[in-house]
């Protein structure tokens, strides 16, 4: 319950991305009316928004590769020398080439894209306003609905 509740979390946050890369292109659009904001934030935006899918989808694989491997049956010690060969290789190597392939992103849209970096900025912030908004969300929803949602 608690992992479906969680995925269903990081779902809404994903969807609420795509909505504030839409809206923040097309008020850059009217407000600012030149190309080099509106690509510039969706650029920033868009950036943010697939590293926190990479992200998500990388730890997923990681809690699915201990389930299929029968760590959650296992004895505790077992299962912490499971956990500890896993998580040495997506730590040690998967993320870091992640964070990696985002600052050579990053570096190369601001080398070589004719870009405003304040609404660069803005673009990558967008994740952070899409927790937000997740969260306020969520606090609007009426306690029943919330309850229902959360098995509180």
């Amino acid at each position: 319950m608690k992992t479906r509740m969680h995925e269903e979390i990081l779902s809404e946050i994903e969807w609420i991305n795509v909505v504030v890369l839409a809206v923040g292109c097309m008020t850059a659009a009217i407000i600012m009316r030149e190309f080099r904001y509106v690509f510039s934030f969706g650029v920033g935006s868009a950036i943010m928004t697939l590293n926190f899918r990479f992200l998500r989808k990388g730890v997923e694989g990681i809690f699915q590769n201990l389930q299929q491997s029968g760590a959650l049956e296992q004895s505790q010690q077992e299962e912490r020398q499971l956990i500890k060969r896993f998580s040495r290789k997506a730590f040690i190597v998967k993320l870091p080439l992640k964070f990696l392939a985002l600052v050579i992103a990053v570096t190369l849209v601001v080398l070589y894209g004719d870009i405003h970096v304040v609404s660069f900025l803005v673009g990558l912030s967008t994740v952070f306003i899409s927790v937000l908004l997740s969260y306020v969300l969520s606090a609007l929803k009426p306690v029943d609905e919330r309850s229902k949602q959360h098995g509180a």
